[in-house]
């Protein structure tokens, strides 16, 4: 019961949080549609007329009307250094005159009311520590900085404002600073007894025109696609705690079953029908099922709490608001609680029904080996899941998309899985016999008998120890792809991009030209702080297959700064006439060198050139690096530099590099700064993060699994009652019967583990080589974390037999005789 409340509670938990988080988005992002009857919004980055409003109004049926104006307005930190999401400068809104159609509430302080006060979004100010009261930079469109003091701290429609900051402003403000000259949307109330539709028909403004409802329809579609994915994700793991729990009640049914064979039989012969014993079981199942559903409803609670307020913390940022309970989740558990224990419980009840009244009379041990036409079909069925796991796995690693690879290997991994638990009642016995060795040699006969006691059902230890099995494998296997990818991409990175530094243009909208100016770079390059500035260009040029970017960078920077893997031909071979394209690309693919390209740039611009050599994938470059001479015959009106790359000078510390590059862009608040130090630092600690949560997500599992180590230990020392008190009446004592108990757990947890560390390693491995496609893998394997799971599975066993441990050393020698 307890493995289908944690089991259910989870399913539960998720479903709850779904359903509180979905509510919390769409009160969120229905901040933006809040009082409002007609929206018109603006389309293809023009803006609404002035005169937008005033038309609105005189509408029939239209009671009041607002203009909303949003413009670009990056903010910048207190370090100086522009905020940006994914290189996406934030941008500022207008405070309005309807305060009931505002798209944001006001958390703390005050909104603006002069033209030097901003109210910034809680996301942001949470970000960089900004205060109420403090002086705060925006740059304008004249790409300089501009001071505000923060006077307010809103609340913006859709999680914060989104991914980047937001500033509110007068409207003057907003006009002065970012040369606003229209609205970006236009929102209105119409009268009362005024259909929204009807009115909608005569308004004849430019743009999309919706009625409220239309628009929280899609704002609710916008939201919802932020928490799919992750509820996606929870699921799976849902799935294995189910897959874990439908185990343990299976193998705890067995061992039931196979212990009230002697009751089985005495109800045969006075009278029972196999349809009444198989009954009687599945109607055992559902009972335990139904009540254990109803106890995980109550778990399910606390889960959906716990992930609401962990998926509020600042690292993913989603929404919290109140608990929202609806019938679907109690529904479900109800009816996955007993589905899955009669489901589970089936095949021990099927065997129940098969075994003569007479021949019941006398017991049989549960698990003991089995005959050998079963072992022969276990083992052509394991070999059978092993061809096609193989063939699924090479197949896989042959495939070109490496999405499509991943999906392929790990359906592999999944054949051979299974391979591995059908064959775990042939080989757990000698594993444990092989883990215990070096124990029983230091701890003598406690732990021996340990080892036999394991040894003789290997069956029921397979059995138990399968559910630990996949927890682990899970856990492992997640471990060693996070590993294996964080060292293969930080040596490619380092391989093509031997550099310190990148600076990019911030995503700008309207007519700047998103370029590091080249005054930037110049003074970079009489800079002996830095002994390598390389320039790169790029724009987008059309082929007969399709767009590609093209870029050139700087000649000295060619096997230096610039180095990609190269397939076939040589970089050095590169001059005008000749390119170097990326064999990862589609609309390239099975070029090689000495073969032809057509390019077309710019106002038509064409140039045919012959390519000097192929790269494993596409750079920072482009996916067609050419000479500056036949950039500039393509695009002769492209100006400033797309990208500059910097390393530092032999010698020079990193914090003085740093310095001087921000004094450098001290007057050029569009200009990013990308740390490769600082960006390698947080891809670190983001894997580590993402193996973390696979971490705590599959703990649910472990826990089930280690339920289903107690209640084969518990059964077994009911089983076991005379020959305990046959070893206790022979000198054992009860501390050496509890460490037989205990040891044996260990044994089985260690042995498991050890079985599932094995097979994520390798199959780890074989999906981040999916992954990676032609780019060559370096395996990584993350010794500590697996260790830790092993020795974290064995503490865990050796725990959950405490109890049942204490129970055979507590019961006296003579009652037990007697049993």
């Amino acid at each position: 019961m307890l493995a289908i409340v944690l089991a259910v509670g989870f399913v539960a938990g998720i479903m709850i949080f779904g359903d509180t988080t979905r509510a919390a988005l769409l009160d969120d992002y229905a901040r933006a549609a809040r009082n409002v009857d007609l929206v018109v919004t603006a389309t293809g980055g023009t803006r609404l007329p002035l005169s937008t409003v005033d038309d609105i109004g005189r509408v029939a049926g239209v009671a009041a009307v607002e203009g909303r104006m949003t413009e670009q307005a990056p903010l910048i930190d207190r370090a100086g250094r522009l905020v940006t999401e994914f290189g996406v400068p934030g941008h500022a809104v207008d405070v309005g005159d309807s305060a009931d159609l505002r798209p944001f509430d006001l958390r703390a302080g005050e909104l603006p009311h002069r033209e030097d006060d901003v109210a910034l979004d809680a996301r942001s100010v949470r970000r960089t520590g900004y205060l109420i009261g403090d002086t705060i930079a925006l740059v304008g469109a004249d790409e300089q900085r501009h001071e505000f003091r923060l006077v307010g701290v809103v609340d913006i429609a859709g999680v914060d404002g989104g991914n980047t900051s937001t500033a509110v402003l007068t409207r003057p403000a907003l006009v002065r600073l970012t040369g606003a000259t229209g609205f970006r949307e236009v929102v209105a109330t119409v009268a009362r007894g005024a259909a929204p539709a009807d009115v909608r028909s005569h308004v004849t403004a430019p743009g999309k025109v919706r009625t409220g409802d239309e628009l929280r329809h899609d704002l609710a579609r916008e939201a919802f696609g932020q928490i799919d994915g992750l509820l996606i994700g929870l699921q799976l793991f849902a799935v294995v705690a189910v897959l874990v729990a439908a185990l343990v009640i299976a193998n705890t049914f067995n061992i039931l079953l196979a212990q009230r064979m002697r009751e089985t039989a005495l109800l045969r012969c006075v009278g029972a029908t196999r349809a009444q014993v198989f009954r009687r079981v599945v109607v055992e199942a559902a009972a335990v099922g139904l009540t254990g559903a109803t106890l995980g409803i109550g778990v399910g609670l606390g889960i959906g709490v716990g992930l609401s307020r962990g998926a509020a913390l600042p690292g993913i940022g989603l929404p919290s608001g109140r608990l929202v309970i609806g019938i679907s989740p109690v529904l479900v558990a109800l009816l996955l609680g007993a589905v899955l224990t009669v489901v589970s419980a089936l095949v021990p009840a099927v065997r129940a029904t098969r075994v003569p009244p007479i021949a019941a009379l006398r017991i049989v041990p549960f698990g003991r080996g089995g005959s050998r036409r079963a072992r022969v079909v276990l083992v052509a069925s394991a070999a059978l899941l092993t061809l096609v796991g193989a063939a699924l796995t090479t197949a896989g690693l042959r495939t070109s998309d490496p999405q499509t690879a991943m999906v392929i290997v790990m359906a592999g991994g999944t054949s051979v899985f299974l391979a591995v638990l059908l064959l775990s009642p042939l080989y757990i016995g000698q594993l444990v016999s092989a883990v215990g060795w070096l124990p029983a040699r230091l701890a003598g006969a406690p732990v021996r008998l340990a080892v036999a006691n394991a040894r003789r059902n290997p069956g029921r230890t397979a059995a138990t120890t399968a559910a630990l099995l996949v927890g682990v494998a899970l856990m492992a296997g997640g471990s060693t792809i996070a590993a294996t990818v964080n060292r293969t991409a930080e040596a490619q990175l380092d391989k093509a991009f031997p550099i310190d530094y990148l600076l990019t243009p911030a995503v700008t909208g309207g007519d700047r030209a998103a370029a590091v100016p080249a005054s930037v770079t110049a003074g970079l390059r009489a800079d002996p702080t830095f002994g390598l500035v390389a320039a790169v260009r790029q724009d987008t040029a059309k082929t007969p297959r399709g767009k590609l970017l093209v870029g050139t960078i700087d000649e000295a920077a060619i096997g230096t700064a610039y180095r990609p893997a190269v397939t076939t031909g040589r970089l050095a071979d590169l001059r005008p006439g000749t390119a170097v394209v990326s064999s990862g690309s589609d609309v390239l693919v099975g070029l090689r060198a000495g073969d032809q390209v057509q390019l077309a740039g710019a106002g038509g611009h064409a140039v045919t050139l012959t390519v000097a050599a192929t790269v494993q994938s596409a750079t920072l470059v482009g996916d067609v690096v050419v000479t500056d001479t036949d950039f500039r015959t393509l695009f002769p009106a492209a100006a400033g530099d797309s990208l500059v790359m910097l390393r530092a000078a032999e010698g020079v510390p990193a914090a003085t590099a740093r310095d001087r590059l921000d004094a450098a862009l001290a007057a050029h608040p569009l200009v990013e700064v990308g740390d490769l130090a600082e960006f390698r630092d947080e891809r670190n600690a983001a894997i580590d993060q993402i193996v973390a949560v696979i971490a705590v997500l599959l703990a649910l599992a472990l826990i089930i699994a280690l339920v289903g180590i107690a209640n084969t230990l518990s059964l077994s020392v009911l089983e076991r009652t005379r020959e305990s008190a046959l070893l206790r009446a022979l000198g054992l004592t009860r501390g050496q019967l509890r460490a037989t108990l205990l040891a044996e757990a260990l044994l089985m947890a260690a042995a498991g583990a050890v079985v599932g560390v094995v097979f994520g390693l390798v199959y780890g491995w074989l999906t981040a080589a999916a992954a990676f496609g032609d780019v060559d893998t370096l395996v990584a394997i993350p010794v500590g974390q697996l260790g830790a799971f092993v020795g974290l599975a064995a503490l865990a066993g050796t725990l959950a037999a405490v109890l049942p441990s204490r129970r055979a050393a507590n019961v006296a020698v003579v009652v037990a005789l007697a049993e």
